[in-house]
């Protein structure tokens, strides 16, 4: 039986200091994929594009690349890497990141003794802007099978260290493009929507850390009207869900969304109006006491760390 063709995609943003890097850790596989399509979101600020356009030139027929003509953000850039993949297998890896060696070698073979899933996801590392490990994502087990309700509570972070069928990735509609900062926690979702996936506990990707990222600068009140639509999304597709896990689930995103508000209430200096965020939500949710608590002691003493009025 013949291996499943693989295609790689690589997002570049800028990224020229990294790039090269994470390039060659997809050419470098112990198994390595049938492409390597590069996607280059209109950079500008360095010379990403030429060093693209070296690798293409070196590994023609292997690596193929696309530049946009404008930035269009990060789904839509990986979107249209996608939309040209032949593989029954595809993986995404951002330019800054890195694949270990094993990478691919390892998920097939998970995804061939497991053909019940149609997706492979694994541990991973977490790296510094030198390339040095910090940390390891996971320290414990992860699940395998149906993760339908992990991941509806938050479990992101999958799409960086997953093999998936590229049938299914098509079927569940690429990237979507609404959720710019959260595109690949939305796929991973509806994948698990309708196929099981299976967790290798070696890490299998590095993951660089970046102190700038723009999901660490975006407002609060962006970050609840953002979290208020995942949380619509989450429910629509996990509505046939038993109501004890649709209960777990609305829990969870209802907590994320309070403690964005309290903590907008708490920068904006109105103390008052952050605990009656807190005392609403201990109403909704008797058991959430402990978290609301520790909310509660945040705002008593943040006159240490807020300028207030």
């Amino acid at each position: 039986m013949s291996r499943p063709r693989v295609s790689v995609i690589i997002t570049s943003y800028n990224q020229e200091h990294y790039l090269r890097e994470a390039i060659d850790s997809v050419i470098n596989q112990t198994v390595k994929p049938d492409e390597i399509i590069i996607a280059d979101d209109h950079s500008t600020r360095d010379n990403s594009v030429g060093l693209i356009r070296t690798y293409v030139a070196r590994y023609p027929g292997w690596i193929d690349a696309l530049f946009q003509h404008e930035n269009v953000g990060i789904p839509k850039n990986r979107n249209s890497a996608l939309q040209r993949a032949t593989g029954d297998l595809v993986a995404i890896l951002d330019g800054d990141d890195r694949f270990l060696p094993r990478n691919l070698e390892t998920q097939i073979a998970a995804l061939t003794k497991h053909p019940e899933a149609g997706c492979s996801y694994s541990n991973r590392y977490s790296i510094n802007r030198r390339g040095a490990r910090i940390q390891i994502r996971d320290t414990s087990p992860m699940p395998s099978g149906d993760l339908l309700v992990q991941i509806a509570m938050g479990r992101t972070g999958i799409l960086r260290s997953m093999l998936g069928r590229y049938d299914l990735i098509k079927a569940a509609g690429f990237l979507d493009d609404r959720f710019p900062l959260h595109d690949g926690f939305v796929l991973t979702l509806r994948l698990a929507k309708v196929t099981r996936f299976v967790y290798i506990a070696d890490p299998l990707v590095e993951k660089r850390e970046h102190e700038g990222g723009v999901s660490k600068h975006i407002s609060r009140k962006t970050s609840i009207r953002y979290f208020e639509d995942i949380f619509s999304e989450v429910q629509k597709l996990t509505a046939d869900l038993p109501p004890v896990d649709a209960k777990r689930i609305e829990t969870f995103w209802l907590r994320r969304i309070l403690e964005a508000q309290v903590w907008r209430e708490i920068e904006a200096g109105r103390k008052m109006k952050a605990l009656q965020h807190v005392f609403r939500g201990f109403a909704r949710d008797p058991r959430s006491l402990r978290k609301l608590w520790n909310l509660t002691r945040e705002i008593a003493f943040s006159n240490a760390r807020y300028q207030l009025p």
